[in-house]
């Protein structure tokens, strides 16, 4: 019976480790959707499916390499 308990996914959030539930759900930290552990490349999948996340990563892309051009010159 612990073998089967053992089985069942658990659901985690990709920013916190520590925040494990048996059901989906969203973290009581952040709100962000839990996701099943060992699940690979969530975290990616989580960014790319809003284009708020997707706007916010590439403003701060643009801004460290125009910073480092600057460290360059």
């Amino acid at each position: 019976m612990a073998q089967a308990a053992s089985s069942a996914p658990a659901y985690i959030c990709p920013m916190h480790s520590d925040v494990r539930q048996p059901l989906p759900g969203k973290c009581p930290k952040c709100g962000m959707a839990l996701v099943a552990e060992n699940t690979r490349f969530a975290f990616l999948r989580h960014i790319l499916g809003n284009p708020l996340h997707l706007a916010v990563m590439g403003t701060i892309m643009v801004v460290l390499m125009a910073a480092a051009m600057m460290l360059v010159r």
